[in-house]
């Protein structure tokens, strides 16, 4: 049993549901953009405006490109059990491309077309005493053709991936179950190297003069946390609606989805602590710095607090069996991560700019809701369009009678 797209008799709440939300969306934007728009007219919001925009790019660069991941994970393992819930991931995958329009003002900004401060190495005479060896690969036409480049790629494939899976539903050719698995271990190379780069380019950066060769990979850790907090958010609004038909994803897809977010909450736990642990061990100034502004001052409690809501609680929370399939507890402990995650990359981000210090206001906030809006728009757009199972896997029917 499956369901079928919006408009057709039958689902007459998800209708209105999905209706809903996109006024939501629709207020989402227009909030955020007349809150950007006045903060680009007082010169005092406009650093805190670009920080704002900053995080809220990053935060939803990580979990987009964090489902991408999770799609081609999928394919390369030849996954059974996450075939029914394969869609939410693939949803939420495809509206990457709205990510290289919400790169352009960052771009603008590197490139010395908007004049406003951001990356603390531009400028006519970056401090190169302190940047050191990093001033070719911070040289601002190579961070824009990098993040350009980075962008072809991760379009490339969500595209190539999603559009496939949709054309298998009419199709159900078993060939492009293969292909797309082929592909996908392209995309694995690909997405390590391009990732990495980014984390490094659009995070790392603020503080140039530090390094930390792990950093990469906690990026990474987080933005899998996140997304698979996001694909469990996506499932259970999805089955709730009856858009995942009757009985298709069962408690044991839910425990699956659950152990996942045990687990990679555990793993973003461990690189974490080896990141400060390898740094603290080897207490060389240049290193020790960042940690040292992020443990006292204002910063410590947001620090203690990370530690709480993206490993303590999870942990906690997820550690029962019976706990990994219960839909209401799955859904805050997935609200919690997400929060998690934007806190995570504030921290990340708000001790390198002015004023250095907590401070969440209008202009911070602006960016995030305009672009919680147009991704959920895009959203609500595609369940509206297409199948929220993918029928024509050849997979599908061992996968909708999974049992650990």
């Amino acid at each position: 049993m499956t369901n079928e797209p919006i408009g057709q008799p039958g689902l007459p709440h998800s209708r209105l549901t999905l209706k809903r939300m996109a006024a939501v969306a629709v207020l989402l934007i227009a909030a955020g953009a007349v809150l950007s728009l006045l903060g680009l007219l007082r010169p005092a919001w406009q650093p805190r405006l670009t920080a704002g925009w900053l995080w809220a790019f990053t935060f939803t660069w990580t979990v987009l490109l964090g489902c991408l991941f999770f799609v081609a994970l999928q394919h390369v393992t030849a996954s059974v059990w996450s075939v029914v819930i394969r869609r939410a991931a693939e949803m939420l995958a495809r509206p990457i491309w709205i990510l290289a329009l919400l790169f352009v003002p960052i771009a603008l900004i590197v490139a010395g077309v908007i004049d406003v401060p951001l990356f603390p190495w531009t400028g006519p005479e970056p401090p190169e005493h302190w940047i050191g060896g990093k001033t070719i690969h911070l040289y601002p036409n190579l961070f824009v053709a990098r993040g350009a480049l980075y962008f072809i790629v991760w379009i490339a494939f969500a595209r190539f991936f999603v559009d496939t899976s949709i054309h298998q539903d009419e199709t159900a050719d078993p060939q492009l179950t293969d292909r797309m698995r082929r592909y996908s271990t392209v995309f694995m190379l690909l997405f390590a190297l391009t990732g990495s780069l980014a984390a490094v380019d659009w995070l790392m950066s603020l503080a140039p003069a530090w390094y930390s060769t792990i950093f990469p990979v906690y990026v990474f850790a987080g933005s899998v946390v996140a997304a698979l907090a996001a694909i469990t958010l996506a499932t259970i609004w999805l089955r709730s609606l009856g858009l995942l038909g009757d009985g298709i994803v069962t408690a044991d897809h839910l425990y699956s989805l659950g152990g996942l977010l045990f687990a990679f909450s555990c793993f973003w736990a461990y690189i974490a602590f080896s990141q400060y642990m390898l740094i603290w061990y080897g207490n060389i100034p240049e290193e020790t710095v960042w940690f040292i502004r992020r443990l006292h001052g204002p910063w410590y409690p947001l620090t203690i607090l990370l530690a709480a809501i993206r490993f303590v609680a999870p942990f906690l929370l997820l550690l029962p069996r019976r706990a990994k399939t219960a839909p209401r507890l799955l859904v805050g402990v997935c609200a919690l991560l997400l929060l998690g995650q934007l806190l995570d990359l504030y921290w990340l981000i708000a001790p390198e700019l002015p004023p250095g210090v907590p401070r969440l206001g209008l202009p911070e906030l602006a960016p995030l809701l305009l672009m919680l809006g147009i991704v959920l728009l895009y959203v609500v757009k595609f369940v509206g369009g297409h199948r929220m199972l993918p029928v024509g896997d050849p997979l599908f029917e061992e996968s909708r009678h999974f049992h650990l």
